[in-house]
């Protein structure tokens, strides 16, 4: 899959806001999409990667495919969450360069997470549960957070990619005057994500 530069808004926590500004846009450049799925409701969330060390997303590409699996698997009753796969510099080598045409933004995302290979795993990755919205992988609201995340796992050696995690349709309930709000961010502004699932 080409690397693609995507318009995203983040859903950003009331406190870290100024009174009155405006969602912060960002214009990752993501590789792809990943489904992450966990059974045990506090364990870490899952998902299928490249066994090549660059942890790239194995899966469904296109919207269609990604719909499919993620219908079949609720379906089983097995919890996911849509991520994308942001590029990092092992994707430089071997790949299209990035479209300079920003795609129309579909949705908006809560923040950037971590997909790591603990070691002797292959094939697969982790992200681990966000301690303030346990149905979350965690994320972090600010990038240099990110970047010292990644850092560290670099210094140890073990192989990370980040993700910005996509807002949902089923994050979405109605209250009592049948306005849809999200449940993890009822104090701000929140689009109903587009299909599939926030994915753009």
């Amino acid at each position: 899959m080409p690397i693609r530069s995507v318009l995203a808004r983040l859903v950003c926590a009331q406190e870290l806001q100024p009174p009155g500004s405006r969602r912060r846009l960002y214009r990752p450049l993501v590789v792809g999409p990943v489904l992450l799925r966990r059974t045990d409701p506090l364990g870490p969330w899952l998902t299928d990667v490249s066994r090549d060390g660059r942890l790239r997303p194995r899966g469904p590409g296109s919207p269609g495919g990604l719909r499919a699996r993620l219908e079949r698997l609720q379906a089983a009753r097995v919890a996911c969450r849509i991520a994308a796969a942001l590029m990092t510099p092992h994707d430089l080598s071997g790949e299209s360069p990035p479209s300079g045409r920003l795609r129309r933004l579909r949705s908006e995302f809560y923040g950037w997470a971590i997909m790591f290979q603990p070691p002797g795993m292959a094939g697969a990755a982790v992200v681990d549960p966000d301690q303030r919205f346990p149905d979350l992988p965690a994320f972090f609201e600010l990038p240099l957070e990110l970047l010292d995340r990644m850092a560290f796992l670099a210094s140890r050696g073990i192989a990370a990619r980040p993700l910005a995690v996509v807002t949902q349709r089923d994050h979405f309930i109605a209250d009592r005057s049948g306005r849809l709000r999200n449940r993890f961010a009822a104090g701000g502004t929140v689009r109903l994500a587009g299909g599939p699932d926030g994915w753009p």
